[in-house]
């Protein structure tokens, strides 16, 4: 069936025929009232090198229609939709209806200028439909969580069917952490959550959350994809299978042929079951699914990982010889737990945990047992520095805002607790502490502890006015220094020279 779409894919745009002469300019406005006009079946394309600016989405109105640039072009020719800055738009191209087709055009939510939203994807399709088409289309920059989404139709006895997904460009796709108020600023490549959908021949370049997402959709085969890891951000993983639509079902899925490079690093490269990312799904996910002739290289912190699986896996002729070793290069799992700390130590690449697997499992040769439950292997995180230093009146933390002011290669973390106490801990093993508690600080009551490294040099914690803790240095204190080894704190004078550390009396 797949076969026999891809065949026929290239004939649609020979039979396709514009319903009026290419747009050039407008905005969604023009578009979609051309949509309008023509009805089920309309082809609007817009012209070649066009660039056209939107503040909202272009919406498809009817069965069967399509939006593409004049002449198919495969280059930078392709016509351009651009999000206006100041627009409150996050998605591009929505449609949910059969048979629609969204070809050679290139779709940017202008994210370096319009800034984060945290709204939908760039594109929006499937839903409650059958046989669409997305084939040769640009999509970077998005505003939202993913460059591209095919939404499941939310209903599991009549799914979304049948999506073409050939030959796109998706990326860059988001960026590394959160924004001020916590938001997760991280984006998918291709988000796929329809059944016995082909995902064939794209290329996946710079995504920060999933390269490709596979939420369940039974019968959906992933193959032939390039996913590049961002050279600027950490990416999560590069092919997920995590999620539990469908009630976790994977029946028939293939994810095989497909090419994973890691640039600054990808968490995973192929993440497989219910316990493997940052949640837990209630229970096992489920297949008969099969993970075959992928090539992973680069930095990946773990390049497949299983568990929490049931009903059928193979995984076979998968290459990762080309992975970077040692891990330790690239990435620093100090936060993760002791079990996969010990995996990341032996450079382990193909790993499950024997007890998170049931029923029939083929799995290739090199495949590392836990000894314990692996869970949350995002918890690998680029290399972490030896030391950080403040100068003096640049820190300022409470309990309530980032209590962490430290965390450090070697798994040494330093943060100023709720009951007041500076500590430093190593592999969550207490190396230092101040002592200096406030039980009133508990909660309710955070707001009035603080720790500071103040304008005159001294590093204090307080409840409210009252000092709790002080170094005596100021006046003499220049620069805070917090290393990965014993004395831990350092205050340094002008000159450099250490005036206080941790073994001195307080």
């Amino acid at each position: 069936m797949h076969f026999l779409r891809k065949q026929v894919l290239p004939l649609l745009a020979a039979a396709a025929s514009a319903s009026a002469a290419c747009i050039s300019s407008g905005d969604q406005t023009t578009i979609n009232n051309a949509f309008s006009a023509g009805g089920q079946g309309a082809v609007v394309q817009l012209c070649a090198n066009a660039v056209i600016t939107i503040t909202g989405s272009v919406t498809f109105t009817a069965a069967d229609q399509e939006l593409s640039t004049e002449g198919y072009p495969t280059d930078d020719s392709r016509a351009t939709l651009i999000v206006a800055p100041g627009s409150s738009a996050s998605n591009l191209v929505t449609g949910k209806l059969d048979g629609l087709r969204l070809r050679n055009v290139q779709l940017d939510g202008n994210r370096p200028n319009a800034g984060w939203t945290g709204g939908d994807a760039n594109v929006e399709m499937g839903g409650l439909s059958n046989g669409q088409i997305i084939d040769h289309v640009v999509t970077r920059n998005p505003r939202g969580w993913s460059c591209l989404h095919v939404i499941g139709s939310g209903d599991n006895s009549n799914p979304c069917r049948n999506v073409t997904v050939t030959n796109n460009e998706s990326g860059p796709c988001g960026q590394s952490g959160t924004d001020a108020n916590g938001n997760g600023l991280w984006a998918d490549g291709l988000s796929i959550d329809c059944t016995d959908t082909l995902v064939q021949s794209n290329t996946v370049n710079g995504s920060t959350d999933g390269g490709i997402v596979i939420f369940g959709s039974p019968g959906t085969v992933v193959t032939e994809n390039t996913i590049y890891g961002s050279e600027e951000y950490l990416g999560f993983g590069a092919i997920n299978m995590v999620d539990d639509e469908y009630s976790g079902s994977y029946s028939g899925v293939q994810v095989t042929k497909n090419t994973i490079i890691g640039g600054k690093m990808f968490n995973l490269g192929i993440g497989i079951g219910a316990y493997i990312w940052s949640f837990n799904d209630p229970s096992f996910l489920s297949g008969p699914a099969t993970i075959e002739d992928n090539t992973i290289s680069g930095n990946v912190a773990f390049p497949i990982a299983l568990n929490g699986w049931e009903d059928g896996i193979t995984i076979s002729g998968n290459d990762v010889s080309g992975v970077t070793t040692p891990r330790s290069s690239f990435a620093d799992a100090s936060s993760c737990s002791t079990e996969i700390q010990n995996l990341f130590n032996d450079n382990d690449a193909l790993v499950y945990y024997p007890a998170g697997v049931s029923g029939t499992a083929n799995l290739q040769s090199g495949f590392v047992a836990a000894s314990s439950n692996i869970t949350n292997f995002l918890c690998t995180s680029t290399p972490k520095p030896s030391s950080v230093s403040f100068a003096a009146g640049d820190l300022s933390v409470t309990p309530e805002k980032g209590s962490q002011f430290a965390v450090l290669s070697e798994g040494v973390i330093m943060q100023y607790q709720g009951d007041s106490n500076i500590v430093v801990l190593k592999s969550n093993a207490v190396q230092w502490a101040s002592d200096h508690t406030v039980s009133s600080c508990g909660s309710g009551a955070q707001d009035q502890c603080k720790l500071t490294f103040s304008s005159d040099g001294t590093l204090a914690s307080f409840f409210g006015s009252t000092e709790e803790f002080s170094t005596g240095t100021s006046g003499s204190g220049y620069t805070m220094v917090c290393i990965n080894t014993a004395p831990w704190i350092q205050i340094k004078d002008s000159s450099g020279s250490v005036v206080w550390d941790t073994t001195k009396a307080t």
